[in-house]
């Protein structure tokens, strides 16, 4: 197959707007939004601390942290598990050894060398 055809039936492949998308789609929308609305709402409100002369609040700046922080955290390692599960199924492949349980869980066991 030529560079051209293969080009050709990747382009033709469509992608359907399936419900797992769409909702994914909305939780990050949801996100972003929280994070710059709750990055305005915790400047504007130390500020008005300073400005009227008490103390910071910085319980708000430990909540903030925690709301980028955990999402951000998880989806690194849902990446991260994802990567690994279709590295070892390239493999796999690769080598031409057929689906197999114990395959997969020897590849899942394998730990690194500072490990």
């Amino acid at each position: 197959m030529s560079y051209d055809e293969k080009k050709e039936q990747f382009v033709q492949v469509e992608e359907k707007l399936t419900f797992t998308k769409t909702i994914l789609a909305v939780v990050v929308l949801l996100y972003f939004v929280g994070a710059v609305l709750g990055g305005v709402l915790v400047i504007v409100s130390a500020m008005v601390d300073i400005k009227l002369g008490g103390n910071i609040d910085v319980s708000m700046f430990i909540a903030y942290g925690s709301y980028i922080g955990a999402p951000t955290a998880t989806a690194i390692g849902f990446y991260a598990w994802k990567s690994k599960a279709e590295n070892v199924l390239k493999i796999q492949k690769s080598a031409g050894i057929p689906l197999s349980h114990e395959f997969i869980q020897l590849l899942a066991d394998l730990k690194g060398d500072n490990q």
